[in-house]
């Protein structure tokens, strides 16, 4: 009988883990270049423990994420420091923890007149050197290619970067990636949209039908795991007591 909860009790916790994951994606609906996540799960087989009985028992294991890195829409917006990529290519950032890649393309000048992130990090170019604009002479223009026109006679190219397996890449938060076990290299296949921007790919209709399927499901187990303690307290009081 204690398998039966056992069982239970995993399908409850990955249920919990799918609705943290469902519950994150619609409060990004809005963020941008949100990118949607799925969790995936896989059979871990146990032997009946305490018994002699070879039987295995099935239980529900929690195996990872699943990124949903489709482009999202892209929307203008008219800001010269609005970043929008097409193709799989991310920005690279230095931050204080070393480089990131986003695809958020929402920029801004520092008191310095250095291209930074929302968060205070560095655009970077090609060669991992900062970005920085005449504060006189503060326009920008960035061509498909990601070559940025300082104003003077110097260019640089902002660094688009692509990855052999993108599901190899570790969510570290604020939009942010890091290597963890992918493999970058040049993103050949993108481009830059200057005055635009991406949206979360996020689908709300498909996220809020999840989330009444998850609960559904929940509340089902939760009714099975009720009635399992039911049978096991009534057999405890019809059982004679063996001394």
């Amino acid at each position: 009988m204690e398998n039966a909860v056992y069982v239970g009790l995993s399908q409850q916790m990955a249920l919990k883990r799918s609705l943290d994951i469902t519950a994150n994606n619609l409060a990004n609906m809005n963020t941008t270049a949100f990118k949607a996540a799925s969790p995936i799960f896989e059979e871990y087989l146990s032997d009946t423990p305490g018994t002699a009985d070879t039987a295995e028992v099935s239980f529900v294991q929690d195996y990872g994420i699943y990124q949903d890195l489709t482009e999202g829409s892209i929307a203008g917006t008219n800001r010269p420091l609005d970043f929008a990529i097409s193709g799989d290519g991310f920005f690279t950032v230095q931050t204080d923890e070393g480089l990131r890649y986003t695809r958020n393309g929402t920029f801004k000048l520092d008191a310095d007149g250095y291209v930074i992130t929302s968060n205070g990090d560095f655009l970077v170019d090609e060669s991992n050197k900062t970005i920085q604009l005449d504060l006189e002479n503060p326009d920008i223009e960035v061509a498909a290619d990601g070559t940025v026109n300082l104003g003077v006679e110097d260019t640089q190219k902002i660094q688009l970067i692509s990855f052999d397996n993108m599901q190899l890449l570790k969510n570290v938060g604020n939009g942010y990636y890091v290597l963890g076990d992918a493999k970058a290299r040049p993103a050949e296949n993108a481009s830059i949209l200057q005055g635009s921007l991406e949206n979360s790919n996020v689908n709300s209709i498909l996220e809020m039908t999840s989330m009444i399927e998850i609960l559904r499901a929940y509340e089902a187990t939760q009714k099975l795991l009720d009635a399992q303690n039911e049978m096991m307290t009534k057999a405890i009081d019809i059982l004679p007591v063996v001394n």
